[in-house]
């Protein structure tokens, strides 16, 4: 089991507060935010480091210092936490990309390599967001429910850098032309790949560093608008 994320003492020993009385500082309704956000740390720490079949909500609770109460309110169990994490994580690639996307003065291949490697960075800065939500997530089948999920709207936002890389980038493509639906196989095609290198990345596997990656799929995305 990972030693207990750095995390601010909170005892937990509040009475119960309106949403605007001031406790420690903070109100109700900032007090329960700060024990979600923190929840979610430690989440990714200890499903990220010991995965899900050896985390207990009590390791969780422990490492948070919140009691199981203050858990219970939030979350209906690890479950709800452990997509909760997923969520997040998701939610972070698919801020990535579209700040990337939106850039001006870019051309279209310096957009996709910039958003493909803003990506990789970010996973590869902390490891356990790949365990959490490429391979934990194919724990349980609800899990795997939602990995498939996730994979779809990272297929999708694959898609949207692909267009970009069309020499007439159509802003509302036909769902039913033979193009489109090419390039959104492409697109779910290179999503999975993607995911496989990363896991490859962290356990050791990979044959070629970051910045190899980010050049072939650079280069894969191309090729794929270019078929």
């Amino acid at each position: 089991m990972p030693d207990a994320p750095a995390v601010t003492t909170d005892t937990e020993k509040a009475p119960t507060a309106s949403p605007g009385r001031i406790w420690g500082g903070l109100t109700s309704d900032e007090r329960i935010r700060f024990r979600r956000e923190r929840l979610l740390l430690v989440g990714l720490e200890v499903f990220g480091m010991s995965g899900w079949s050896d985390a207990t909500v009590g390791d969780i609770c422990r490492f948070a210092r919140v009691s199981p109460r203050y858990f219970y309110e939030l979350f209906d169990g690890r479950e709800a936490l452990f997509l909760a994490v997923c969520e997040s994580i998701a939610e972070d690639v698919h801020e990535l990309v579209h700040l990337t996307v939106a850039q001006e003065g870019l051309l279209p291949e310096e957009r996709v390599r910039a958003a493909l490697s803003a990506l990789i960075r970010y996973f590869m800065a902390d490891h356990r967001r790949v365990r959490v939500a490429l391979v934990e997530s194919c724990a349980t089948p609800s899990f795997r429910v939602y990995r498939a999920e996730m994979l779809d709207v990272f297929a999708s936002l694959a898609a949207r850098l692909m267009r970009t890389l069309h020499p007439d980038p159509d802003p509302d493509p036909d769902p039913d032309s033979v193009d489109e639906r090419r390039l959104q196989l492409n697109a779910i095609i290179l999503s999975g790949g993607l995911a496989e290198a990363l896991i490859s990345f962290i356990a050791g596997r990979a044959p070629a560093d970051p910045e190899e990656l980010v050049d072939h799929l650079t280069a894969l995305y191309t090729l794929a608008v270019a078929g």
